[in-house]
This record gives C-alpha cells, structure tokens and sequence, in this order.
C-alpha cells in the first residue's frame, strides 16, 4: 500500500521521510522482499535519496549483514540436506529465499553506489566497505565476492575510496586475484579504474606494500600476497597504457624480493612467474634490457633457486604433494627464465651478460644442461683458471666442484669442464708448484671410485694417463695412487658362490659377479702408464708393474680389472738383449679356440653341435665298448671328419654367448698400441742392467720382478677358482714361456711351475671347467699339455727325474682320451729332440700306450707320424727288445688294416651308387663326398708303409730274417672272395725288405771300365727275374761281367768275374767254335751273358714255367722301356722352400730379394741338408737349373734310403732388381712348392698371405723366440751359438687344409733339434700335400710303384711272347717224334738254348757285329724327372 500510495503521489520531503522510516522498520523476514522493493521504488532504484541519506547506507548495511548470515545458515543446512538425500536416492532442487534476498540487496548497493555515493557520508561508506569486506573474507561463495567487487568497481568509478579504506579493499581484491581465476577480469577492471584515479599512486603504494609484508612483518594471507604479486605484474607489463599508473622496475623488484621472506613455495612461485612474464613480454623486455641493475631480479632467482634446491636435497618428512608440486612447478619456472636469460646472454650486445654470469654460477646447481655449457665456455673463453687470474686456482676448484663433481651433469658436460682442467693443467705444469697441480687436478679423481658412466671413466683414465708422465715423482705418484684407490675400492666380495659342481648343482647359467666400471677403467689407466712408461721411465714401470702384480694375483679385486692387468702382463716379452716389450699378439688363438673363447669356435659348434648327446658321452669315455667299436666300423667318411676336426670342442651354445670377461682375440685388449722398439731402460735379466749409474730417474735401468710374476701364476693355477681367469691364464702361459729370454733370471719359478704343472696332471688336480662353461677335463688338459710342451724346452734347468716327469706325464695323456691324446703324441714328438734320453727310457711303455689306443682313427695319423720321427733317431731305441719292434709293426698294420676296410666300404658304397646312378641319375652331393673322404686314409696308408720301411731299416742285419714272413704275411690281405691279394705298396715293401735283408750297402754304381779291351768285346742282355730286370754285360772272351738288377725299390750294380783254371798239358782242346777260326781269332767267343745267369739262378729244369726268366729282345723298344724305367728314381723326390724374412720386412718382393740371412739362418741351413753343386748334377733337382747357373750355384739337398728333399733358397738364388723387381724368379720355384720353411726374423707376425699361390698349402713359420734386439747380439752368453738358442715353430696351412702337423700350435724347440724337425714336418707335410693335391683325380704313386708298374708292363708284354714260342716248339716236337735221347737232348737243347735264354748262337753273333750292343745303356737317372711322371693319371 506504501508503494502504491508514493508512486501516485507527489511526496513532500516529510512524507518521504515518514515512508522510509516506515519502510525501515522492522518487518517479518518473509516480508522482506517487498520491504526492499518498496525501498527501491521509494529511492528510485537509489537516483533518489533526499532527506534520509544518512540513514540509507546504515539500513542496507545491516541488511547486508543480517542476509549474508540468514544466507549462510541456509546454505549450510541446504547442504546437509543434500547429502542425506544423495544416500536416499532423491534430490530436489531448489533456489534459497535468504539467497535470494542477499543477491537483490547486493544489487541495490550497488545502485546506490552509483547514482548517490556522492550523497552519503564518508563513514557510512567506510562501514559498507566494511561489511563488504568482511563478507568477502567470511563467504565460501564466489557470487558473493564478485558482487562486493561490482560494488568496489563501482565506488571507484562514480565516486571513491578513501585512503583508509584503500589498502582493505585492495587485500581483498588481491587476495581474490589470487585464488579465483574466473574473477581475474573483474577486478583487474576494478584495479583499472583505480590505477586511473586520482588515488593510482596510492594504490601502486599500497600494492607494493602488501607485496613487501613478509618483510614488513604483516601478517597477511599468502594468497593475498601472491595476488598482489600478480597484479604488480600486470600493472608493469601495462606500463601506463591508457593513463595507468606505472610501477617502476627497481621498487617492483625490491618488493617482490621482500616477499620472499616467507617461505612460501606458492609465493616464491609467483614471483618467478611474475619474472619469467617481465622478461618474456615483447613490450616490456625492451625496457628490462634499458634496466642499469638487474642485481635484484637476479638475487630473486637465486633465492627461489636455492630454495628449490633445498627442497629437493632435504625434503621435509611432513611435506604434502601439493608442496611438492609448487617446488616442481617452481623448479620449471625457474628453468625457463634461465633459458630466456641464456638466449639473452647468446646475443652479442646484452648488457647485463657477466650480471646473469655470475647469477648462472650462484644457481648452478638449478641451471640446465645448456646454461651449464654455456658457463663453462665462458670460464674456458675469458681464462678465469688460467694462471694470469690470481684466483685461478680458486675459481678452477669450484667449476670442478660445481660441474663435474655432479654426478647429475651429463657426461658431456662433465667432460667439458674435465678438457678445461686439462687445458689448465697444461700451462700450469710447466711453472707451478706441485702443491697447486696437485690441489688442481686431485680433486677431479676423488669421485672416480663410484662414477659409473663409461665417457668420464676414459677421459679421467686419459687425464691421468697424461698427468702420470709429469715428471715430478709427487705428482704422477699421487695420481697412480688415484687409480690403485679406484682398484680398492671396486673389489669384488670375497665370498661368492662356488663353480664347482660338487658344491652346487649344475647349472647352464654363469655365476653373476659384481662389476665396478671405476675398476676397469683404472686398471686400463694404469697399463697405459705402464706402457708409456716402458720405453723411458723405469722406476715408474717398475711401480705399475707391481700393482698390476698385485690385482692379478689378488682375488678381491674386481674380475675384469684382473683379467686386464693378465692382458698387459701376459703380452710381456723380452727380445734377445733382455729388453722388455709388449706384444699386440698373443699368439694364442689355438688354445682359446680350443675352450671355445673365440668368435670362430663358437660359431663352428653351433653348425655342429650334435643333438644327441650320446656323441659327447663316447667322446669323453674312449675305454668304452661302445667307443672302441663305433671307431673301428664307423662309416668311410667318419674317419676323414674326426681327423680333420680343428682345435674346436663341443661347447654348449649357452656358453660361448655368455663370455662376457675375455674373448680371442680383442683388439681393444691394450687401451694403446704399445711401442714397436724394446725398452732401454727396463729388463728381465741383471746382466741386462749392468752397474751403470744414470744422472737420472729417466736414464736409470732397472730390472722388473718377472719371477714374480711367474709366481703369481702358480698361485692361480693352484688356487684361483674363477674359471675366466684360470682359463686366460692356461690359453695364455704356452705364448708367453716360449720367450725363454724372459725367464732366464727365473729358474726357480720355472721348476716349481713345472712340477705343478706335472703334480696337477698326475692326480688329476687342475681345475675342472665349471657346468655352465660347456667343457669337460680334456679341454682342460689340451691347454695344460701345450703349455707342458712349451716348459719341457727349460730342460736344461731340470734334473734327470724331472725330465721324466714330463715325458711320463706326456705319456698318461695317451690314454686320457681321443683329443688329448694327439697332443700328448706331440709333446712327445718335441721330448724326442729334446729330452731323448727320457724318451728312451721309458719308450717301450709309450709304445704299450700306442698300442692300446690304435682303434681310436683320430690319432692315427698323430701316431705314425711319431713312428716315423722315432725311426730316424736311431740313439732313442738303441735298446729295443725283439717284442718293441713287433709292437711298431703291429701298429702300421692295425691302420693298413682300418684303410683297407675303408676302402672295401666305400667299393660297396660305389657300387652301390653306381647302380642307383643307373637307376636314378647322378647325385653330386654323394660324388664330391666320396672323393673328400679318400684323401686322409690315403695319408695314413702312405705313412704306414713309410714307417714299415724306415723300421725294417733300423733292424739289425742279423734280425732281419726273422721278420721277414711275419711283415710279408700281414701285407698280404684277403678279398671278399677269400683270395690272396698284395696291392702295389706291399709289393715295393717286399722287394725292399729283400734287398736289404742281408745288406746294409747305399746304392751302388756301375763301372763302365770293367772289362778291359783284352777280355774282349762285350755283349749285353736282359731278362725279366721275378719283379726285376737283370741286365747282364759279359766281356766273352774272358767272361768279366757287370750285372745291373733293376728293382722297384733300387738299382744295384755288380761285377762277375770267373778266373779260368789254366789247361792241364794232357787236355785236348777243343774243336773251335763255329763262328769262329784261327783267321778270326779276336772275335773269338768263350761266354755268353747267358752262361751268367745260369750260375746266379736254379738249374732251370724242374723250374715252373712261371718263375723263369723271361728274355727281352735286344731291340729298340726295350732300350727305350729300360732307359725310361731308370729315369724312375729310386727315391721318392720332394722339393721345399726356405725363405728368409729380414728385420721388418712384410712385402714378398722385398723378401724374394734377399741375398743372405743371419747367423741363425744360415746355421739352419747348413744343418738341414748338404751344400749341393747344382750344376751336372745327377739327381733330380725339382726344377733348379743344372746347366748354367740361372737359379744359383749351389743349393741344400738331403737324402735318406727313401726321400731325397731339393730345397728352393731364394738367397742362395741370383737376383736382379732391374731386369727383375719383382723376383719372379724366385717366385716361380717357391710358389710352386707346396711347403715353404719361413724363417721369419721380422719381428713381425708372420701372414700365410704374404706370398699370394695357389700351390702353397703349408708354411712351416720359424721365428727366434727372443725377436733381434737393435742393439744385436744376445745377451744370454757371447760364445752362445744358434744351435744353442731356442726357436718357436708353428705350421701354418691354407684356409681348407686340415691341420695334422705336431706343431699346427705353436711349438718351441732349440736350435740344435730345429733342423731335424722341420726337415721332419717338412717332409709329412710335403708328403701329404701331394695326396691332398692328386685326391679328384687319383693316388699317389711313389716312385717306388712307379717302378714296379713299368716292371708289370714288360712282364705282361713279353711273358705272352715267350709263352707262344713254347706252344710252338712243342708242337714240332710232337710231330717230329724223335728217339727218346733224341727227345732229351732236344728238349734239353731247346731248353737251355733258345727256348730259356730266348736266342740262339747266330743271335749272339749279329749282337757282336752290332755296335750298338757295346754301347753302355746304364744313364740311371741322368735326366731331370717331372711331377707328371711320378703320377698315374
């Protein structure tokens, strides 16, 4: 009714008051909304407020008041209400009255405020700022806060805030700018406004004083701070756009580092908010950059950074994720404003550059990756460490401390900061004092024990490397020490589980161990010391060498760093002055091939490891049934599979991929190649040393303790239980021992390794390879045998007993399985030559060994080739028995027996195909097999009938006989038919042993002067005598003959002479022949060549048609057969290379063009064979010019009752760099041979490429044990000889070729065995070239055989011939039908006459008038004899 009443009436100022005061009474709550409405229309919507102005803001104030509680308790219970219907299901929505109520008075307000704020009274407007105020700190709703700001926004704009109330409503405007986002646009408006009145300045004041009021001690809500801090912000980047108050940059700064007293990681995250906006802002930047300090913004980011860091080091326990978030998300502001600031310090023309320099270096632990590099250019660039910087030092310790200290960094910034550091160390190394190098460069290795990333380990282990060659002894012995604290510190634990299968249970895994990276990098730092220090330091040598001594032999230090300290140590070698070296090459391949350590090993046994496992069982049992009979009948390729098996084994797959310590061959094995030249200042031996005193540390000599080192290695092999190492160590020991120069001064050691050695494999002590490795003890016992083989050359350091330790222990291997066994027979191939006396006392049980591992086909070849070498060391059996030499023979006939089984198999198996191939077509795969598998069988046939022969030489003449029906018995083998059959081989042996059963004469010569012109002409005729040919020359007026018997295994040469009664006085004579008279008394004939072969044969009467001597017909084609049967030697012909490698010389042309070796060489050639005369020489020369010297004067030959070897010299050929550069004259003899002797004087490995042929399949490599030193000479003993030295052997073969030589490893033996062996392998490997060579298209055929054959071929020729002549004599008998003394004189006549000797008188007589019949035809081997001629087919 009030309403309507004053809307239609024109109220006078006390009736408007009337209404008012009406109005304002106190009404129901329920009413109220009227009660405003009626206000509102009363003050016209606030326009109007005349005559009770003073009373209007104190209503609504109380209003507000009374509302906003009346609101709170609603919405409080309106919550509750809502959270019991949400758990019944059910939910009504609906708007609050008191909400309501609240909403249209805030509305009113600000009505007022903006038509008639002018019109109340400053206090009343203090109070309803007040109460506003308070509402906005009570309230939990933001619509209440955003129409307090409508209304402040409003007061600003259409009237104002008195500096009272300024800094309260700011509070809350700030407070509200920092935690309502959706209200930010609202009361930056409101700010606007402000920052454009009259009262901006105040504002900009009080702003920064409610930034500053953590300094200030104000107590105010972070949130009100950080708002603040945002708005300054703004206001700054705003800079006075539109007339708004500025806020300069320093009062800004020095406020917002005020705020940071609080330690609020909120608000230290808004200030750098805040800075990253300055500084980032397109517009404002400009003006940062005019900025004459940044000191304050900085100090900022350095305090907040500092934080940062604080919390991340030492997180409080009670920390919450919300304040681990702020750190985050402050660590990411401050990363960016650091990145804005380097982008800023890359630009050339920033001001404040060495300003955010040295902020960089107070934040260097926040600054990224980037900013880092950047500072330590900076520090690189402007020479901060440098000497010229009196706080070089200082400033160097802290890029050190701050950089490369922390393990954070990336490597590659740690290694930045460690080249500078170098750099430094560079200049300062010259002047400094020790003290201040050391202070520099110490403080980079104190982490090094627990660095793990391989870049800093290597470039650590290079810096100290470098600083190690100072030559202050403090300096590089500090940093030495550096490294050995590094060994200490990563030893391993010194319990660890054990590998030994007794104390766990098998496993396929290998243990884990613990690795420290630290270790290994310092041990490889400390080799490269001791490398670099070798060849000019001595006593620092000396000093590495004797820590690596103590990590090899120290099991608590880490494994790899064991194993890289034997890598240095075991390639320690001395050359013949005692001067030490390392080697790049530790010439071990064999042995690690054969525990399966290399590359090729490993991929071998995955192409043949065989599934069943049942192969390795017989393997490792060879005493089995099972083994014994698969050996004897296995197929015809078993036998040529099993030989030719490399030095590999059978190890498990699993095995080879988890080496992971060491592997052959590495060439990262050294950190650096060491220096090609011998030391001059460090040795192994005293004599080396001498009493020289050196001015310097650099000059002195010194000797190292390499007895201690050999020490250390009977302790592994005793002790160690790591199989990494005790297996590098066994792979390793052979290559290092055959340098005897280096353990001259360690005779002791060598004895007590020795009988370790010895001791270990009597009891079977050596370590077993574990489970997971794959290997058995044989593999084991390989290694130990070659190092055996190696020692056993130390003979003259052992007592007599000692030395048959070794053989008997070479001996036990014979039986200890198939792969042992071979290496066994070739240590004691070497004891022959070395320890002979040994050998000979306790040869008849090595036979026995023999004997009882014959059906074993692997070692067959091994044991021949023994035989062989025994039967030319006629001093080692000198006290045979009768039952040793049957037990030789035996031998060769168990293996003529397995060759010749094999061979009745592959007949089989041929015919076998042959009619599949009828029936089916051919099969290529089945032909190239059956082809491989003849060759290795051929070998051993052929080297069984080589053995026969040189032992039946070595009889005594009176024992001879005896065997004679025995050897000729067990050469005669039985078909499938059952019929007797003698192969060709077997019929030389036999012909041999004839010959030589009663006679022990060299070959004989025949004498053209033996009849004299008084004996009479001379007439000659041949017959064919069993399986040879009996020429016989008979002067027949006095009967002197000269008899030739051509056999297969020789051509002897005899004179028969019959002295002739004189006639008794009562003697009629005789009636004169018919072909001659008293007018022809000089061609007068009393006997015929025939009447000699009758007094050397049985009366032919009772003599089978088959047995007698067949005649050949003195005609041209029997002239030619004879003379092309004596161009057939009666010696198997082999020619070999030896050729002379020079100091440093790897090119062919250069080493073809030697024309003299060393003393060495030399000796070695005088010893191998005799100085031969080349030209008119009678023997085959192998190629070798005879008549004008082209391929020299001379050259070496050798010979035996068998073998003749021509040896192809180059320096003992003409060379002629002009007209010939590349010596292929030369070239055309060694690279025809199949075998070449390389005495390799180099000092360099030796190639099997080095001289390119396709006919070269084995280079028989000798290299001095002990390389040349510069200074020549040997320092073992001045009236030392070659003989007396020792030499390293080791047959080298084509890619292909199977490996049979005893020193297919490598070997060592003296110089006085040297020639004779390798003559020896030599000859075997000639021997079985030439049947690898002939095996697609045939045997070999000896000369021998080559005989017999041409032999075969005149008997078949001219038994037929005689045969016809028989038939037809009979015949005419038959038909004649004589008187029976007709008959038998006939018979007798014919017999005797032309029918036995195959001509008759008249004959004989044309024979005389024949000049040709006089001519000597006796040329044996007068021509040179070709390759093709010794080959059938």
């Amino acid at each position: 009714m009030l309403t309507a009443n004053f809307k239609h009436l024109d109220a006078t100022p006390l009736e408007r008051r009337r209404i008012f005061e009406s109005i304002s009474a106190p009404v129901n709550p329920q009413d109220f909304n009227r009660q405003l409405l009626a206000l509102i229309d009363l003050t016209n919507h606030g326009k109007d407020v005349a005559t009770f102005e003073s009373d209007l803001v104190p209503l609504v104030t109380r209003w507000l008041e009374y509302w906003f509680q009346a609101a709170g308790a609603a919405r409080k219970k309106e919550k509750e209400r809502d959270l019991k219907e949400k758990e019944k299901g059910t939910k009504v929505h609906g708007v609050l009255r008191e909400e309501t109520n609240l909403t249209a008075i805030y509305a009113y307000v600000n009505s007022l405020v903006r038509f008639s704020s002018s019109a109340f009274r400053e206090q009343d407007m203090s109070s309803l700022l007040s109460q506003l105020l308070r509402i906005c700190k009570r309230t939990t709703v933001s619509s209440d806060i955003k129409s307090s700001i409508d209304i402040f926004n409003a007061l600003v704009t259409y009237g104002e805030i008195s500096r009272v109330m300024l800094e309260p409503c700011l509070d809350v405007l700030c407070g509200a700018y920092g935690t309502l986002k959706d209200l930010a646009d609202p009361i930056w408006n409101t700010m606007c406004n402000l920052g454009k009145s009259h009262t901006a300045q105040n504002m900009a004041t009080a702003l920064l004083d409610i930034v500053k009021s953590p300094s200030m001690h104000v107590d105010r809500n972070t949130n009100t701070i950080r708002g603040a801090v945002m708005l300054v912000t703004r206001i700054m980047i705003a800079d006075g756009e539109e007339g708004l108050v500025k806020v300069s940059f320093s009062a800004a700064m020095g406020a917002f580092q005020m705020s940071l007293a609080t330690n609020s990681s909120r608000l230290e995250l808004e200030v750098v908010g805040a800075v990253v906006k300055l500084v980032e802002d397109d517009g404002y930047s400009k003006a940062l950059l005019q900025e004459d300090d940044w000191s304050i913004l900085l100090d900022i980011l350095a305090q907040c950074s500092r934080k940062v860091n604080g919390a991340i080091k030492a997180p409080s326990k009670g920390s919450k994720d919300k304040e681990k978030e702020n750190i985050a998300r402050l660590s990411a502001s401050l990363t960016h404003v650091i990145h804005h600031l380097e982008s800023l310090c890359l630009e050339g023309n920033f001001d404040q550059k060495q300003s955010v320099i040295d902020f960089f270096k107070a934040i260097h632990s926040h600054l990224p990756d980037t900013c880092a590099e950047l500072l330590v250019q900076h520090y690189a660039e402007e020479h901060l460490c440098y000497p010229s910087n009196p706080d070089w030092l200082t400033e160097a310790k802290w890029l050190i401390q701050a950089f490369f200290l922390d393990p954070i960094r990336p490597a590659s910034i740690r290694l930045l900061v460690l080249q500078a550091i170098k750099d430094i160390y560079q200049i300062v190394a010259v002047d400094s004092s020790s003290t201040d190098i050391l202070e520099l460069v110490m403080p980079v290795y104190c982490i090094m024990p627990k660095e793990t990333d391989d870049g800093v380990l290597e470039g650590l282990r290079d810096f100290a490397v470098d600083i190690a060659s100072h030559r202050n002894e403090s300096i590089s012995d500090a940093i030495i020490a550096s490294l050995h604290t590094c060994l200490a510190t990563g030893r391993r634990a010194s319990t660890k589980s054990s590998d030994h299968a007794a104390l766990s249970p098998p496993t396929k895994s290998k243990p884990t161990q613990r690795h420290s990276p630290a270790a290994s990098v310092a041990i490889r730092g400390l080799v490269t010391i001791f490398i670099r220090a070798l060849n000019c330091h001595a006593f620092k040598a000396s000093k590495i060498f004797d820590l690596l001594l103590e990590v090899a032999q120290c099991r608590d230090y880490d494994l790899t760093a064991r194993i890289n300290a034997f890598r240095a140590l075991f390639r320690l070698r001395s050359d013949s002055a005692n001067a030490l070296f390392l080697t790049t090459d530790p010439e071990s391949e064999a042995m690690a091939s054969c525990l399966g350590r290399t590359v090729a090993s490993g991929d071998l046994q995955r192409m043949v490891q065989e599934p069943n496992h049942n192969r390795q069982a017989r393997e490792e049992n060879p005493g089995s049934a099972q083994s014994s009979r698969s050996s004897s009948t296995g197929g015809p390729l078993s036998f040529i599979t099993n030989l030719t098996r490399r030095a590999t084994n059978p190890v498990a797959t699993s095995y080879f991929h988890s080496v992971s310590h060491w592997v052959y061959p590495n060439k990262y094995a050294l950190p650096e190649t060491p220096p090609s030249t011998p030391s001059h200042v460090v040795f192994c031996h005293p004599k080396a040393v001498g009493d020289t005193d050196a001015d310097t540390a650099d000059q002195k000599k010194l000797v190292l303790k390499v007895k201690v080192w050999l020490e250390a290695v009977i302790s592994i092999l005793q002790q160690e239980d790591d199989w990494d190492l005790y297996s590098y160590v066994i792979v390793h020991l052979g290559a290092q021992l055959s340098n005897h120069a280096l353990f001259m001064d360690a005779v002791p050691q060598i004895q007590m390794l020795r009988s370790v050695f010895c001791e270990q494999m009597r009891i079977n002590s050596f370590r077993e390879p574990p489970s997971w490795a794959g290997l058995k003890r044989p593999d084991v016992m390989i290694c130990l045998f070659h190092v055996l083989t190696i020692l056993l050359t130390y003979h003259e350091h052992f007592s007599k007993n000692e030395q048959d330790e070794i053989v008997r222990t070479f001996m036990m291997g014979i039986a200890s399985g198939e792969r042992t066994a071979k290496h066994a027979i070739h240590g004691l191939s070497i004891c022959c030559h070395e320890l002979p006396l040994s050998v000979s006392k306790s040869l008849n049980a090595i036979l026995q060994k023999m004997s009882q591992i014959i059906t074993q086909s692997q070692v067959a070849v091994h044991i021949l080739e023994f035989l062989a070498c025994l039967a030319r060391m006629p001093d080692l059996y000198v006290n045979f028995r009768e039952e040793d030499f049957w037990v030789v023979f035996g031998i060769c006939f168990r293996y003529l027996q397995y060759v010749r089984d094999q061979r009745q198999r592959a007949s089989i198996v041929s015919d076998s195909q042959t009619r599949m191939k009828r029936e089916s077509g051919p099969s290529t795969e089945t032909a190239s097999l059956s082809v491989s598998g003849n060759d290795l069988p051929q070998y051993v046939y052929a080297l069984a009938y080589h053995v026969i022969t040189f032992w039946f030489m070595s009889l005594k003449m009176a024992d001879r006989a005896k065997y004679i029906s025995w050897i000729t018995k067990n050469l005669i083998t039985t078909d499938s038919m059952g019929k007797e059959v003698i192969d060709e081989q077997s019929q030389v042996t036999i012909d041999m042993m004839q010959r030589i059963t009663y006679c022990d004469h060299d070959e004989t010569l025949p004498d053209p002067h033996f009849a004299l012109p008084a004996d009479g002409p001379v007439i000659k005729k041949s017959w064919l005598v069993g399986m040879s040919i009996l020429t016989v020359e008979t002067a027949v007026r006095s009967g002197v003959s000269q008899l030739t018997k051509r056999q297969p295994s020789a051509t002897t040469y005899a004179t028969y002479r019959s002295k002739v009664a004189p006639r008794p006085l009562h003697q009629v004579a005789l009636p004169s022949s018919p072909i001659t008279s008293s007018a022809e008394d000089d061609l007068r004939v009393d006997v015929l060549p025939n009447h000699i072969l009758l007094q050397l044969t049985s009366s032919p009467w009772r003599t089978p048609e088959s047995m007698r001597p067949i005649p050949l017909p003195d005609d041209e084609t029997t002239r030619r057969a004879i003379n092309m049967f004596d161009r057939n030697s009666t010696v198997d012909g082999h020619k070999v290379g030896i050729i002379y490698i020079s100091e440093g010389q790897t090119n062919e042309a250069e080493i073809l063009s030697n024309v003299i070796g060393n003393e060495d060489f030399t000796s070695f050639l005088g010893q191998i064979g005799t100085l031969t005369r080349l030209k008119d020489a009678t023997f085959n020369t192998q190629g070798l010019d005879r008549e004008t010297n082209m391929d020299g004067e001379f050259t070496i030959c050798w010979r035996d009752r068998v073998t003749e070897m021509i040896f192809h010299i180059p320096t003992m050929m003409p060379t002629d760099k002009e007209r010939d550069p590349q010596c292929i004259n030369k070239k055309r003899h060694t690279g025809n041979d199949f075998v070449n002797i390389i005495f390799n004087n180099s000092g360099l490995a030796f190639r099997f490429d080095t001289f390119p042929s396709e006919f070269n399949y084995v280079n028989i490599v000798i290299t001095p044990e002990a390389r040349a030193s510069p200074l020549g000479g040997h320092t073992q003993d001045e009236t030392d000889r070659p003989e007396k030295r020792f030499y390293k052997l080791q047959v080298m073969s084509k890619p292909g070729f199977p490996e049979l030589s005893p020193a297919a490893e490598t070997k060592v033996v003296s110089g006085k065995s040297l020639p004779g062996f390798v003559r020896l392998i030599a000859l075997n490997a000639s021997v079985f070239s030439l049947v690898w060579a002939n095996r697609e298209t045939g045997e070999l055929v000896s000369s021998w055989r080559n005989r017999l054959r041409e032999i075969a071929r005149l008997r078949g020729k001219h038994s037929q011939a005689q045969q016809q002549q028989i038939n037809s004599a009979a015949a005419a008998v038959a038909v004649a039908q004589p008187s029976h003394r007709e008959s038998l004189n006939l018979n007798f006549r014919r017999t005797s006459g032309p029918m036995f000797f195959g001509e008759g008188i008249a004959s004989h007589r044309s024979s005389l008038l024949s000049p040709a019949t006089t001519a000597m035809e006796t040329d044996v081997g007068g021509g040179e004899i070709e390759r093709e001629s010794l080959v059938d087919g």
